[in-house]
C-alpha cells in the first residue's frame, strides 16, 4: 500500500510518500506510476515556478519532502498543494485497495 501524507503550516508544506501498491509488477504498475508522476511534477513545479526550496528526500519509493518558499508566495504555494492533495485523493477513490491518503 501507498501511504500519502500532507502536511502544512504556516512556512510551508510537506509532503510524505512511501510504500508500493502492488497492483502490479514493479515498471508495470498505473497506480504507483500515477502517484510518481504527481510526486514528480509537485516537486519540480513548486521548485521552477514558485521558486521553492526543498529538503528531504526523492527517491524511487519514498518521498519525505519539505516545501518553503518566501513569505509571499506561501498562498501560490498552498493553492498549489491543495490541487495536488486533491490529486492524491481521487487516485486513492479509485483505488482504495493500493492507496490511502491521510
Amino acid at each position: 500500500m501507498i501511504l500519502v501524507d500532507f502536511t502544512e503550516d504556516d512556512k510551508g508544506v510537506s509532503l510524505k510518500v512511501s510504500g508500493h501498491s502492488g497492483h502490479s509488477d514493479k515498471g508495470k504498475d498505473i497506480v504507483c506510476a500515477a502517484v510518481s508522476a504527481l510526486i514528480q511534477t509537485f516537486a519540480g513545479g513548486v521548485e521552477g515556478e514558485l521558486k521553492a526550496v526543498l529538503g528531504g528526500n526523492l527517491d524511487a519509493g519514498n518521498c519525505n519532502i519539505r516545501v518553503e518558499v518566501t513569505k509571499n508566495r506561501l498562498q501560490e504555494l498552498k493553492s498549489v498543494y491543495k490541487v495536488f492533495k486533491f490529486g492524491f485523493r481521487k487516485i486513492a477513490e479509485s483505488y482504495p485497495e493500493q492507496v490511502k491518503l491521510n
